[in-house]
């Protein structure tokens, strides 16, 4: 939970009705701590009102609030930091996670696959479609040929005429498609190596994929924007690329240098 008032009421700000705006207000403003049916007569709400936004910015009741609120006081800081403060530490979070849930053996995997297939395809839906352009952009350099499938009824369709020569890396933070996790069944019973970039561990596409990376997951952040919802996508695709620059290093300095004459 983070224990910074202004930023919970910020991640809730979306929701928020008049009176929820009322209710922050008065917080904002360090009035002091009250009784519910005073706050409820000062700020000129109900007392059910009050209970409800506690419950809007993540917290139990109003008792819970209060504490964090007091805390807040008492420390002699203000309510409200600095957005770029505020970020910093949620960057630092997903940082954390991706230390510990990335595993470099399944980097190694997948990295290793890319190396021995020519034709890539990359299946993902909005964000992480996004990501999976950055993916073709990367790879696309190296002499690689990715496709980016960005719809359920493509990827359905493409199931059938894809063979073991090609590889499909798919893309899915919270892997929660029911279509998508029938292709990847699909696929990998077909012999397709077919792997998996998702938060998600218990997922049905993670229980059918060849392997699975795992990265980071995002929370309150990624309902608000606060933080895109393609990062955690971004940061996987880092090291998958800095692995495999790594492992072939020589075959791709040969490419690099057949693009030079076209640079100039």
């Amino acid at each position: 939970m983070n224990k910074d008032i202004g930023l919970l009421f910020e991640y809730a700000r979306s929701k928020f009705t008049t009176t929820d705006n009322k209710i922050a207000d008065y917080f904002l403003a360090h009035r002091p701590v009250k009784t519910i049916e005073e706050l409820a007569t000062d700020i000129g709400v109900s007392t059910a009102s009050i209970t409800r936004f506690c419950q809007k910015i993540g917290l139990n009741n109003l008792k819970e609030f209060l504490f964090l609120y007091q805390e807040q006081l008492d420390s002699a800081t203000p309510l409200t930091k600095p957005e770029n403060d505020g970020l910093q530490q949620d960057y630092f979070d997903v940082l954390q996670q991706l230390k510990h849930c990335l595993d470099t053996g399944v980097i190694e995997q997948i990295t290793h696959a890319i190396a021995r297939h020519q034709i890539i395809h990359v299946y993902g839906t909005g964000f992480s479609a996004l990501a999976g352009a950055d993916f073709k952009f990367r790879f696309g350099r190296l002499g690689k040929f990715v496709e980016v499938v960005q719809d359920t009824n493509s990827m359905q369709m493409y199931q059938d005429i894809l063979t073991t020569d090609n590889l499909v890396i798919v893309l899915s933070l919270n892997a929660q498609n029911d279509d998508m996790a029938k292709v990847v069944k699909n696929l990998t019973r077909r012999g397709i190596e077919t792997y998996l970039i998702s938060a998600n561990p218990k997922s049905k596409m993670s229980q059918s994929a060849t392997a699975t990376l795992l990265t980071a997951s995002l929370n309150g952040e990624e309902r608000t924007g606060m933080i895109s919802a393609q990062l955690p996508m971004l940061m996987a695709i880092d090291h998958l690329y800095y692995h495999y620059v790594s492992l072939d290093r020589e075959t791709i300095k040969n490419w690099v240098s057949t693009e030079a004459p076209f640079g100039k």
